[in-house]
């Protein structure tokens, strides 16, 4: 990583103040600039802010929200495809735009940038929630998800640049608990529409929702001047990374179809599926190979890859964001099919969970606000307090006298991640030199969103792998249950049957159910190792003296 000579204390002081610096400067993507710094006044930013609280919660709900509605949707919908695809569709969109989105933003300006990811995302919205088939439904959430990238990259760059090293944490933990009430909220929200026999407003719902950002973003994205460059608009289309952006959305494309394919149209083994697999991880070693070396403003900076903290800190950035993702989806089902409870109830058992994690995110950020040498203890804290109730919660046996047990070992589990998530996030913003915060910013949410798309899928993987181990000699063994193709069950088979076959095979029905419990468990088990990965990347994050003593 190259030094530069401004100091961080300098660079703080001058974003602080409200001002910027004029010294023209290189950055590390090879963009000369002549300004950098704060140009949009504190109320102005304010009001920003609340309008990317509420594009965050939009956007974040939308990632999982498909996993509300799946009983409902079957009847107009059909099941021509695996229910994992509704989102997992979505986020090949959000993954392989919001890079993309970031050098655009450079060209055309953040407003324009900001509008057309918005107008995208409504557009789309409204399109897919009128989707007649799940196959439909799956293509345009795509496109749906492109515009999110849109949104988050404009939110997170305006944020980052306007704000100093140490007022940047309140931001950030703001930011990160919007995107965990989000995804918490997903099953409550949209279960409760489909309940009524409106799941398609689970949708729909954002679209009216986005009204409120237009309104507070804009005076700051009128405000906001990107850095002034000295070449000129025709230059910088030219020099954009075309090549770059179309290997990345190939490659998102390629392995998340291959892994979304494993095991639910084609299994494993199957030619299809290894081929995606392989061609997917070739494009991920050909896109850093070309952002490395042959690309004249790369999408993501290579460099970043030598600084030790920033790559410490978008490795557990990663692993606890497979963990938020799939809870949301995964743990509902637990008292959809074995408490046979209704899916918005569902979600309301998992509140705690998001409570907590929400509520200790907002204390972590004031506390490295005011005390920004926090910042690695309470990654280290919240994890370790984290994996111990995420153990606790494996251990305990379901019955109807240990939900309050089973919901206070799984807040408590939601309260360590919540203390660590905007921690490391923070840090990762502090680990580059000032003018590389936003890019740094977006690299983060993009590893965030990543996480989120492998954890369901690796979820359902292994969900689905322990129903075969343990319920496909029982099911064959039955007239009734033979009906029902254990290999075949994902998430949403499980949700819609589960309850069915409890009810109208008794004799099974407790082995059933704790085969069920147990299946469910064993997944849920992934948590332990996914973040306890995290927590020993992050032991061997490097003391920094910067500006706000890190």
């Amino acid at each position: 990583m190259p030094r530069f000579s401004r100091s961080r204390q300098a660079d703080a002081a001058a974003v602080e103040s409200g001002g910027g610096y004029q010294q023209p400067e290189k950055n590390a993507s090879g963009l000369v600039t002549e300004e950098v710094g704060s140009l949009v006044s504190r109320p102005k930013l304010i009001v920003f802010y609340l309008g990317a609280l509420i594009t965050m919660f939009a956007i974040s709900l939308q990632t999982v929200i498909p996993a509300s509605f799946f009983v409902q949707a079957v009847v107009p919908w059909g099941v021509e495809v695996s229910s994992l695809w509704m989102p997992a569709s979505y986020l090949i969109g959000y993954v392989a735009l919001i890079l993309p989105a970031f050098r655009i933003s450079e060209m055309t300006g953040r407003l324009a940038t900001f509008l057309f990811g918005l107008i995208v995302f409504v557009i789309f919205t409204g399109v897919a929630g009128n989707a007649a088939t799940a196959y439909k439904f799956s293509v345009l959430r795509a496109l749906q998800g492109a515009g999110a990238g849109f949104l988050a990259s404009t939110i997170l760059l305006v944020v980052s640049t306007n704000t100093s090293d140490r007022s940047r944490s309140l931001f950030v933990a703001g930011l990160c608990a919007a995107q965990l009430f989000g995804v918490g909220a997903a099953h409550t929200i949209g279960g409760k529409l489909a309940i009524d026999g409106h799941f398609r407003w689970g949708v729909y719902l954002v679209a009216p929702l986005m009204a409120a950002p237009v309104i507070l973003c804009l005076p700051a994205l009128l405000a906001d001047k990107k850095p002034v460059r000295t070449e000129s608009i025709f230059t910088r289309v030219v020099r954009f990374d075309y090549i770059g952006a179309i290997i990345l959305i190939g490659t998102v494309i390629t392995l998340t179809t291959g892994l979304v394919f494993g095991g639910n149209e084609h299994k494993w083994s199957s030619a299809t599926v290894i081929c995606l697999i392989v061609f997917g991880v070739v494009g991920i070693v050909l896109f850093l190979a070309w952002e490395r070396l042959g690309a004249s403003r790369p999408l993501f900076n290579t460099q970043w890859l030598h600084e030790r903290n920033l790559q410490i800190s978008v490795i557990s950035t990663l692993f606890m964001s497979m963990v938020f993702f799939a809870h949301s989806v995964f743990i509902p089902i637990l008292y959809i099919t074995v408490r046979s409870e209704l899916t918005d109830s569902a979600g309301r058992r998992t509140a705690p969970y998001w409570a907590t994690s929400m509520g200790a995110a907002l204390l972590a950020g004031l506390a490295v606000r005011y005390r920004p040498a926090l910042a690695r203890p309470l990654v280290w804290v919240g994890l370790a307090i984290s994996i111990v109730f995420s153990g606790l919660y494996y251990t305990i046996e379901v019955k109807p006298t240990s939900l309050a047990k089973e919901q206070a070992f799984y807040a408590l589990a939601g309260l360590g991640l919540g203390l660590a998530y905007p921690a490391v996030t923070y840090l990762s913003q502090v680990s580059v030199p000032l003018e590389e915060v936003g890019a740094a910013s977006v690299v983060g949410h993009f590893l965030s969103i990543v996480g989120g798309m492998l954890g369901l899928i690796l979820y359902q993987a292994c969900l689905k792998s322990r129903l075969i181990i343990n319920l496909d000699a029982i099911f064959k063994s039955n007239s009734f249950l033979a009906s029902f193709d254990v290999r075949t069950m994902d998430i949403a088979g499980l949700e819609m049957s589960g309850p069915t076959i409890l009810t109208y095979v008794p004799d099974l029905s407790d082995t059933i159910g704790q085969k069920m419990v147990d299946s469910l468990h064993t997944t849920y088990i992934l948590t332990v190792p996914f973040l306890a990965v995290s927590l020993l990347a992050t032991l061997f994050y490097k003391h920094r003296h910067t500006s706000s003593t890190i």
